[in-house]
């Protein structure tokens, strides 16, 4: 057995009626993809997996539970060079979605929150320097 056990995926709950929405959210905006989507028979049992190619991947589901799921300030975080925040947050505006005042951090990367369609705390980072290689 390996020492150190990968996180495959980090999974976030939506609506029957928000499940679209967010997907469509990462997909269009972020650039992600759906790698699998799981047989489903109607729209309250709905799941599919995406992925940035690079590592990250979510499982998108349906539930109406409200407890033992991740809650906030638990957050989704999506990091670009500095000088890209602004164009990130310009395609987030467009898609209708609305940010929290951004704001710079105490080691100068630019930060702000918002919510997905499914209510998921999310932020966007301009960071100054990348975080180190999560593969070293």
């Amino acid at each position: 057995m390996v020492d150190t056990i990968p996180l495959e995926h980090v999974g976030i709950r939506t609506t029957a009626e928000t499940f679209e929405p967010t997907i469509r959210l990462y997909t269009e905006v972020f650039g992600w993809r759906v790698i699998e989507e799981r047989p489903s028979t109607g729209p309250h049992d709905r799941l599919a997996f995406i992925s940035d190619g690079r590592g990250g991947a979510f499982e998108v589901f349906v539930s109406s539970r409200t407890t033992g799921c991740i809650e906030h300030p638990a957050h989704l975080a999506f990091a670009v060079p500095f000088d890209d925040f602004p164009a990130l947050a310009e395609r987030l505006n467009q898609a209708g979605v609305t940010l929290d005042p951004p704001f710079i951090n105490e080691v100068g990367d630019r930060i702000a929150f918002f919510s997905d369609p499914a209510g998921n705390r999310a932020q966007i980072i301009g960071r100054l320097k990348a975080l180190p290689s999560r593969t070293g």
